[in-house]
């Protein structure tokens, strides 16, 4: 199984909604007289993208000149540049004629689309300048310690589009009509955030109804995250350790070492940009469930307790691994009371996931994760009036920014915010894939495209939902 991307306080006396007035003060984090500055997530310097400095920088640009470069890679540049795991599996010899083979491929190859970036991972179209498709699909990963070096590189061939020939001239309301189709439960909104915050309708269907987000629920953890920074909480430049309590399934920053610092920056980019599991825990600790119970409902989410008790992911796993099905439909059906006091004493004493006795399937749309698109759209809205400059947007900004999740979406807009996820089993594939954008130009209202796809019995084709998402955002980039 795989994860690909206001509180509720019990008060007092009395089980009702509270929210602290201090995470109201919507003064703090709305410019209502100043038009957003959006400045370049990865600007383009010369025609060479400008990346964060970073392993996976100083290694791209090694193998990118290596990719220019006449000469023959050295057995002692792939030693210099190449982590111990990555050689264990692939010869010296073999990673040389691999280089060799995507230079003929690609000589002189650059970056001509950067889909994805993170301090441990890149995404890339990479092409010979001037050369028509197709293209080069590439993947690079690094070791966030143990000097950076590669794990993760593979080119793959792409024709410079993800739709299918089926689906090119799809009209929008065609497009949202197909996508309704591709699973059992779909949503969809393509909407708009309006100049007041509210998200407006441009095409929808099942638009309010609340599905199995998967790692989209990542956003009100940045969002979390976000306020405690804006109101002084929480410094993101500081370093958090890795800690043992927190290493969840799926995260990519598992193998390095236990006490490994992590400024909190880092660790909101890898679990937006990666949809890091272990980077997720981490904030959802650092952060505290009650502010991100509290942030679920200041963000407008319609139907809070989709997302209370607040679970992070070795929580919310255990609910499908770790004990008899009637109990975790029993968690799932009942009231806020109940579900925190099987949290608090069920849940929690078992720590990180490891293993697990049990796997329900079903409960991966009915018992995990719930908000529908337009719940979504307002989240996206909440993060988006966070003070310009600040260092609470700028960290946002670079979280949300750092993935686009497929080529050709990142250069149609001034900014791109994107969170998807994915929830599968190993007999039937995905019961869930979600993917949300947020798509703006500078002195425009921004689009968000929200693509909920459910299905309890699994079976969910991700390429054919990429291809009309494809579709989708294409048109999204044509209109006004």
């Amino acid at each position: 199984m795989r994860l690909m991307q206001s509180v509720f306080f019990a008060c007092l006396m009395y089980a009702v909604l509270c929210v602290p007035a201090r995470a109201l003060d919507r003064a703090l984090f709305v410019d209502n007289f100043e038009a957003p500055k959006i400045a370049a997530q990865f600007p383009l310097v010369g025609g060479t993208y400008q990346l964060p400095v970073s392993s996976t920088a100083t290694r791209l640009t090694w193998l990118l000149n290596e990719l220019r470069s006449t000469e023959t890679t050295t057995a002692t540049e792939v030693n210099a540049n190449f982590d111990s795991g990555w050689l264990s599996q692939i010869s010296v010899q073999a990673t040389i004629d691999f280089i060799a083979s995507v230079r003929a491929s690609y000589p002189n190859a650059v970056v001509t689309d950067l889909i994805g970036w993170s301090p441990i991972r890149v995404s890339a179209v990479i092409d010979s300048p001037g050369s028509p498709p197709p293209s080069g699909f590439l993947t690079f990963g690094t070791r966030y310690g143990a000097a950076g070096k590669i794990i993760l590189f593979g080119v793959s061939g792409f024709g410079g589009s993800v739709q299918y020939p089926i689906d090119q001239g799809l009209s929008l309301v065609q497009a949202a009509d197909k996508f309704a189709t591709l699973s059992t439960a779909a949503a969809l909104l393509v909407g708009r955030i309006e100049a007041n915050g509210q998200c407006s309708v441009v095409e929808a269907r099942n638009a309010t109804t609340p599905r199995a987000t998967a790692s989209i629920f990542k956003t009100w953890v940045l969002a979390g995250l976000g306020e405690a920074v804006a109101l002084g909480d929480i410094d993101s430049r500081t370093n958090q350790a890795l800690l043992a309590s927190e290493i969840a399934p799926g995260g990519l920053i598992n193998g390095e070492p236990l006490g490994t610092n992590f400024p909190i920056r880092d660790l909101a980019i890898l679990m937006m940009g990666n949809s890091d599991n272990t980077a997720t825990d981490h904030l959802h600790e650092l952060v505290g469930r009650s502010a991100l119970e509290t942030m679920v409902v200041s963000s407008g989410h319609a139907s809070p307790s989709g997302l209370q008790p607040f679970l992070n992911i070795s929580e919310q796993f255990h609910l499908f691994y770790s004990f008899p099905y009637v109990d975790s439909v029993a968690y799932n059906n009942g009231n806020y009371a109940y579900r925190a006091n099987f949290l608090q004493t069920s849940i929690v004493p078992l720590g990180p996931l490891g293993t697990g006795p049990f796997f329900h399937a079903d409960l991966l749309t009915e018992a995990s994760w719930k908000a529908s698109p337009i719940d979504i759209c307002r989240a996206f809205s909440w993060l988006r009036s966070l003070p310009q400059g600040s260092e609470a947007l700028a960290v946002v900004d670079a979280a949300l920014g750092a993935q686009a999740a497929q080529p050709g979406v990142r250069g149609d807009f001034d900014r791109v915010w994107y969170k998807g996820g994915s929830l599968a089993s190993g007999a039937n594939g995905l019961h869930v894939l979600t993917n949300a954008w947020m798509l703006e130009d500078a002195g425009n209202r921004p689009y968000v495209v929200v693509a909920m796809s459910n299905s309890v019995g699994g079976g969910i084709d991700e390429y054919v939902v990429q291809s009309v998402t494809g579709r989708i955002l294409q048109l999204v980039s044509e209109l006004p």
